[in-house]
């Protein structure tokens, strides 16, 4: 899809509405509920729930969402909500030629129809649909990654466009000047998501990017150029200067299909790319605790970009490094046959023997899998595991295609996303609360007011 004009498409897709569709809208209530539980679950850790705050917000409860006043700022709320969403890296993903998770946007919006809770949640679903659908047909259409820089560029522009469609009551150049003046903020370096820089930023550039676009939505309100060449200008414009001539665009039409085809870490907080690896190595566990002394090698058949973006065998120093290496999660999965948060932390008990187990692993690209995983009408994510013996031979191979989370396995998911949440919301909510809650927001007519939603997450 031509995107040279990126913000008349933007702003054309956000002033319309979508039309009536239970499909979409029961996506995005999926959306929100995981969204809800990332935020409550990373909350009961206090340090995330300081450095949320960044000390603007008052801590007065342990239930997030009743920490929210009308007198904070969009800005501050978007951060808040974001960090915490975004923290442990369990929150849902898409992956294109860029990668994204779309619900970073959905602190944006929530701060908005918190300030305005007689709103509909229709309007609140769609705005969620939205900001979805901009950032994963930007991911379809444009990598980012290749070129050195961060997807949260691409939370930035949709949270900033929706924001200003929101804020300006869909006034066509407001949303227009937004982007405009987005694109001229630029986008940041991609340093921190690759050793040996990976850190905790990782974890709070999403709600950076949410609120600088608040931010710009909220400038871009006043009268002023639109800036109509930014994109395109053969000297100064962002394809010139940022992409080296490559064209920012979007991989299909804006619609709906994002929301629809998103994908969910059920499971294990990990990075999506080796879910699926984590998957193998579960069947792979206890194989390789009865042939432990005879494997030479643990052999690693994936895609290229996992290969590019987490195949680290170099040291590791925080959690997030370890979060972020194919060989780790599979060493730590094979082991253990679990992988959660408390896995990759620095205090994990088993760090020396994954450490040591992940010195065997050789890791290849199956350029089909690769192919598989660019296919718009497959989005493989494609991983294959089997063990290399001292002798010569070889173990059964084990591959997974899809893993749990992916839109091909959305029947088999939902119970185990609906585990999920419970489990991420139970210290603030009863099982039975916190299953009722599951409930009550997916029945939730989406005619009724935001402050209906509101009043769920209260477990007085």
């Amino acid at each position: 899809m031509n995107s040279k004009n990126l913000d008349l498409i933007i702003s054309d897709y956000i002033s319309g509405d979508l039309e009536d569709n239970d499909t979409h809208f029961n996506s995005s209530k999926l959306a929100i509920l995981d969204t809800i539980g990332c935020i409550i679950e990373a909350s009961k850790h206090e340090e995330v729930f300081q450095f949320a705050s960044k000390d603007k917000l008052s801590l007065n409860f342990k239930n997030p969402f009743k920490n929210l006043y009308v007198n904070e700022s969009y800005e501050n709320i978007s951060w808040y909500l974001t960090v915490l969403t975004r923290w442990f890296d369990y929150n849902d993903t898409f992956l294109a030629k860029e990668w994204a998770h779309p619900s970073d946007n959905i602190g944006t919006v929530f701060g908005y129809f918190f300030k305005h809770k007689d709103k509909n949640l229709s309007q609140f679903f769609q705005s969620i649909i939205q900001m979805y659908e901009i950032q994963g047909c930007l991911a379809l259409g444009t990598s980012l990654n290749e070129k050195g820089y961060d997807h949260v560029f691409y939370v930035k522009l949709a949270s900033g466009a929706v924001f200003s469609s929101l804020l300006s009551n869909q006034n066509e150049e407001s949303i227009s000047r937004t982007v405009n003046n987005i694109l001229q903020d630029g986008v940041n370096l991609k340093s921190y998501r690759q050793a040996p820089n990976v850190g905790k930023r990782k974890s709070w550039a999403a709600g950076d990017a949410a609120s600088r676009g608040i931010e710009i939505a909220e400038i871009s309100e006043f009268p002023d150029n639109i800036y109509e060449n930014i994109q395109d200008d053969q000297i100064w414009g962002f394809n010139k200067v940022f992409l080296n001539d490559d064209i920012l665009s979007f991989g299909k039409e804006l619609d709906d299909w994002v929301i629809q085809n998103i994908l969910y870490k059920v499971l294990y907080p990990a990075e999506f790319h080796g879910q699926s690896a984590v998957e193998a190595s579960f069947q792979l566990s206890d194989l390789f605790h009865e042939k432990e002394n005879d494997i030479k090698e643990i052999v690693i058949e994936t895609h290229e970009p996992a290969l590019r973006i987490i195949s680290n065998k170099k040291e590791l120093n925080n959690s997030s490094d370890r979060d972020h290496s194919l060989e780790y999660m599979v060493s730590a999965a094979l082991i253990f046959k679990d992988l959660t948060s408390e896995t990759s932390s620095d205090n994990f008990h088993g760090l020396i023997n994954v450490n040591s187990s992940r010195k065997k692993l050789k890791v290849h690209e199956n350029k089909d899998f690769t192919k598989n995983y660019y296919d718009i009408s497959k989005r493989h994510i494609s991983n294959e595991i089997y063990f290399k013996y001292n002798d010569g031979s070889f173990s059964d191979k084990v591959k997974i295609e899809t893993p749990i989370g992916h839109p091909d396995r959305r029947v088999e998911a939902i119970p185990l996303l609906k585990d999920k949440f419970v489990h991420n919301v139970k210290n603030y909510f009863s099982d039975k609360k916190a299953e009722n809650l599951w409930e009550n927001i997916l029945q939730i007519d989406i005619e009724s007011g935001f402050k209906e939603l509101l009043n769920l997450l209260d477990n007085d």
